[in-house]
């Protein structure tokens, strides 16, 4: 089950969508590849007026979905 964004020390929620710069940054990838796989729907993203965004649980989802996992 996943927990729900959280209160910072700020008194702010807790971010869970992550713009274009964030999300690359979270995946280690370049800017130009995010807009290419969210554009070609291979990376999860939401629509917020112009705006894009990706979930952190979806991109989350999405590492664990790709991840190889080594031979013994």
């Amino acid at each position: 089950m996943q927990s729900k964004p959280t209160m910072g020390s700020n008194g702010g929620v807790g971010k869970r969508l992550l713009n274009v710069k964030e999300a690359a940054r979270y995946l280690g990838i370049e800017v130009d590849t995010v807009y290419k796989k969210a554009r070609m729907r291979e990376l999860p993203s939401v629509k917020v007026g112009r705006a894009l965004r990706f979930d952190l649980y979806a991109l989350e989802r999405y590492v664990e979905e790709h991840t190889i996992e080594a031979i013994d």
